[in-house]
């Protein structure tokens, strides 16, 4: 019984652990420089940093989501 016990209590520290370490994933929009929203996805965590960087948008000209018919710079940027 005893060895039960501790298979389980080292299954439930890995699990523990595990999920712990993982994060969500927080992208920024920006319209020419400001600070527009954030968006946070709570359907997956990352455990790698660079997955969720790879998700950024190098700055390109778009229309604006505060301004109506208005062309800025946009950029997106994951963390």
């Amino acid at each position: 019984m005893k060895k039960v016990s501790l298979v389980v209590l080292g299954f439930s520290l890995v699990a523990i652990a595990g999920t712990s370490c993982a994060k969500y994933c927080n992208c920024t929009r920006y319209e020419d420089g400001k600070k527009i929203f954030v968006y946070t996805d709570k359907e997956a965590k990352f455990f790698e940093a660079s997955v969720c960087e790879d998700q950024s948008v190098k700055p390109y000209q778009g229309l604006s989501m505060v301004t109506e018919g208005k062309e800025v710079t946009i950029e997106v940027k994951c963390k």
